[in-house]
C-alpha cells in the first residue's frame, strides 16, 4: 500500500512524501530510521493501471553513473546561480532513467515547499545515507555545491572502481563458460555418436575409451544431476547471504579465496576507504563517518572492523593504533592512518590509503588476467586431446590389426 507522509526533519523543516508500506507502524518506523518525526500518515489510493513499460521503469536499477552526473550537473548549476527548485526541474526533465527521474521531481516538490534538500533526500530511496550526509555537511557549512562536486567525484571513482572488477570478472568468466559449454557437448552429443559406432563395429575398447565412454554415456543420460548440483550450491550461498551468522563465515571465505580472494579484499577495502575519506572530506564528524562507511562496505568483516574502529575512537583511542590490530587492516595501510592522525590531514591520508588499494587491485588484476589465460587454454586443450585420444585410440588399434592380418 502507498502512504503520504508529513513530518519534520531534525532541522525543524517540514517534509512532504509517500512511501510503500505494509501498514502505518512500518510508516512510521520507516521515518524514525531517517530521524524525521511524522506529523500525519495516511493511506494514498494508487493509480490503478500501469503499462508494464512504466513498471518496469520504476523497478529499473539506478546506475552509479547517472548520479554522479545528476550531482556533478546540480553542483554546476547552483554555482551558475539557478535556484535549487529550477536546478532540479531541469535535471529531472532530462534524466533519462524514469525512476530516478521520479525521486528528484518528489525532491523538488519537497524543497519547493521548504524542506532543505538533504532531508528532502532522506525521504527517497534512491538516495543513500551517504549522499544525504555528504549534502547534510554541505547545507550546514554553507558548501553545499563544492559538497555535491565531492560527491560526485566519489561517485565516480566508485563507478571506475565497480567497472575494474567486473571486467576482471568477465574475461575468465566467458572463456571459462566456453570451455564448459565445448566440454558439455562433447561428451553429451559427439562421445554417444562415436561410442554407438565402436559398438556396432564389435571393436574392442581400451580402458581409457571405456571410461570416457562410459562417463559421456552417464552425463548424457543424467545431465541434470550437476546442473541441479550447481544451482543448489548458488542457492545456499544465496540463503548463507541472507543470514546473519553465516554471512559472516561467507564473507570471511571469500576474502581467502585463492586467486580471487585478494581481488575481492581489495576492492571491498579500497570502496571503504574511500567512503570514509569522502564523508571526512565533506565536514561529517569522524564517529558518524566511521559508523556510516562500515554500513555500505558490503562486507561484513570489514563491518565489523569500522565498528570496532568507531567503538575505540568513542573511547578516545588512536584510529591508526585500533587499525593496526585488526587483521583485515594491512599494516601499511593503519601507519598511513596514524601519520594522518599525527599530522592532522587524516582525510588525505586515508584518501591515500584508497589510492594505494586501487593501484594494487590493478596489478592483481593483470597479474589474475596473465595467470588465467593460459591455465584455462590448457585446460581446454586437454579435455580436447583427451577426447581425441579416447577416440583414436580403438581406431589406431584396428589399423594395427588389419595391417597384422594383411
Amino acid at each position: 500500500m502507498l502512504y503520504r507522509y508529513k513530518a519534520r526533519a531534525s532541522d525543524g523543516s517540514v517534509v512532504y512524501g509517500s512511501q510503500q508500506a505494509q501498514s502505518n507502524a512500518q510508516v512510521l518506523q520507516w521515518l524514525r530510521e531517517r530521524a524525521l518525526y511524522p506529523i500525519e500518515i495516511e493511506e494514498a489510493k494508487e493509480r490503478a493501471a500501469k503499462t508494464l513499460k512504466e513498471r518496469l521503469q520504476t523497478m529499473s536499477t539506478i546506475k552509479l553513473k547517472d548520479k554522479a552526473v545528476f550531482f556533478r550537473q546540480l553542483a554546476t548549476m547552483l554555482q551558475a546561480g539557478i535556484t535549487l527548485g529550477t536546478a532540479l526541474d531541469m535535471l529531472a526533465d532530462q534524466t533519462e532513467n524514469k525512476r530516478f527521474a521520479e525521486a528528484i521531481r518528489d525532491v523538488k516538490t519537497m524543497v519547493d515547499r521548504g524542506t532543505a534538500l538533504s532531508a528532502a533526500m532522506a525521504t527517497k530511496k534512491e538516495f543513500s545515507k551517504l549522499m544525504v550526509a555528504i549534502a547534510r555537511a554541505g547545507e550546514e557549512g554553507g558548501v553545499l555545491e563544492s559538497s555535491l562536486e565531492r560527491l560526485a567525484t566519489f561517485l565516480e571513482r566508485q563507478d571506475e572502481l565497480r567497472k575494474k572488477i567486473v571486467s576482471a570478472s568477465t574475461y575468465p568468466a566467458v572463456v571459462m563458460s566456453f570451455a564448459l559449454l565445448v566440454v558439455f557437448l562433447l561428451v553429451t552429443v559427439i562421445m554417444p555418436r562415436f561410442a554407438g559406432v565402436f559398438e556396432d563395429l564389435d571393436v574392442e575398447l581400451p580402458l581409457p575409451t571405456r571410461i570416457v565412454f562410459a562417463a559421456s554415456m552417464w552425463l548424457s543420460h543424467h545431465w541434470y544431476l550437476p546442473v541441479g548440483l550447481v544451482l543448489l550450491i548458488i542457492l545456499g550461498v544465496y540463503v548463507m547471504a541472507k543470514n546473519k551468522s553465516t554471512k559472516k563465515k561467507l564473507d570471511a571465505f571469500r576474502l581467502k579465496l585463492p586467486l580471487f580472494g585478494d581481488i575481492w579484499k581489495k576492492s571491498v577495502l579500497a570502496r571503504t576507504f574511500r567512503t570514509f575519506a569522502a564523508l571526512v572530506q565533506a565536514g561529517v564528524p569522524i564517529l558518524s563517518a566511521l559508523e556510516m562507511t562500515g554500513g555500505v562496505s558490503g562486507n561484513s568483516v570489514v563491518e565489523d572492523a569500522f565498528a570496532q574502529l568507531s567503538d575505540q575512537a568513542k573511547r578516545g583511542a588512536s584510529l591508526g593504533e585500533t587499525a593496526k590490530k585488526i587483521m583485515v587492516i594491512p599494516p601499511l595501510a593503519a601507519h598511513m592512518i596514524a601519520v594522518g592522525e599525527q599530522t592532522g590531514k587524516l582525510e588525505e591520508m586515508v584518501d591515500k590509503v584508497a589510492d594505494w588499494f586501487e593501484f594494487e587491485l590493478d596489478e592483481k588484476i593483470k597479474r589474475l588476467t596473465s595467470v588465467l589465460e593460459p591455465l584455462l587454454i590448457v585446460f581446454v586443450g586437454g579435455v580436447v586431446a583427451l577426447v581425441v585420444f579416447a577416440v583414436f585410440m580403438p581406431i589406431i588399434g584396428s589399423i594395427q590389426g588389419l595391417l597384422a592380418g594383411a
